[in-house]
């Protein structure tokens, strides 16, 4: 049976009031994660086509510019008292060490299972107005323009050295180089600092192509489609 995680949710009436901003922060990341792996799974799908590689097709990428939420929620201040600090060195022994009290904003989410449970009115709930809009991490340069560590040459020979199963010849010096008889590209993708490596027939586009691909920094080939 699929997991169902709404099949063992539990609604929590109180919340220190940044658990409740963070978990709405935690929740937009995880959608935002969400959209950016299906980009790079649609990027890697285009790579690997014999067509689109070739038209310099790129794969949409979806962010949310900005989240604008209104919450309603039941604020409540308490105390947590926590064990008496030593006393000070100049104070009799007798004297009472002062107890170390720290304040904290609870937060109920106000609900209609909070109201019905607590028989609370809601025009007696505060409002609070968040925006969250996303910052490009700092980098040193776009990394779309820093040219690649390795060149063409590099990749091809590391895809021909890889498991995938290039129909190759040789060279006049003994060294494997690709057939002649098919289609050979050697793409470099800036955004994903990855090449991508086919070999397809374009006489035959129904014989699937044999795709790797390379990391640009590692030169570690991953096979595709063999």
């Amino acid at each position: 049976m699929a997991d169902n995680p709404l099949g063992e949710a539990v609604e929590v009436f109180s919340a220190p009031i940044e658990g409740v901003i963070v978990a709405l922060g935690k929740g937009i990341a995880e959608a935002q994660t969400a959209l950016d792996q299906n980009a790079i799974k649609t990027q890697e799908a285009i790579d690997s086509d014999p067509v689109l590689s070739r038209q310099g097709v790129q794969a949409t990428w979806y962010q949310f510019p900005r989240v604008d939420l209104r919450l309603k929620l039941a604020l409540t201040v308490v105390e947590d008292k926590a064990a008496p600090t030593a006393a000070p060195q100049a104070l009799a022994p007798s004297a009472l060490a002062p107890l170390a009290i720290s304040r904290r904003l609870i937060a109920q989410p106000v609900s209609a299972a909070y109201q019905n449970h607590f028989n609370y009115n809601a025009q007696a709930s505060s409002e609070i107005t968040l925006s969250i809009v996303p910052v490009p991490a700092p980098r040193a340069a776009d990394a779309t323009t820093i040219p690649p560590r390795l060149s063409a040459a590099e990749v091809q020979a590391a895809a021909l050295a890889s498991p995938a199963k290039f129909v190759t010849a040789s060279d006049e010096g003994g060294h494997k180089i690709p057939s002649a008889q098919l289609r050979f590209d050697v793409n470099f993708n800036g955004a994903a600092r990855t090449w991508f490596v086919l070999q397809y027939d374009p006489a035959n586009p129904a014989n699937q192509p044999i795709v790797v691909a390379v990391d640009d920094a590692t030169g570690t080939v991953r096979v595709i489609s063999t």
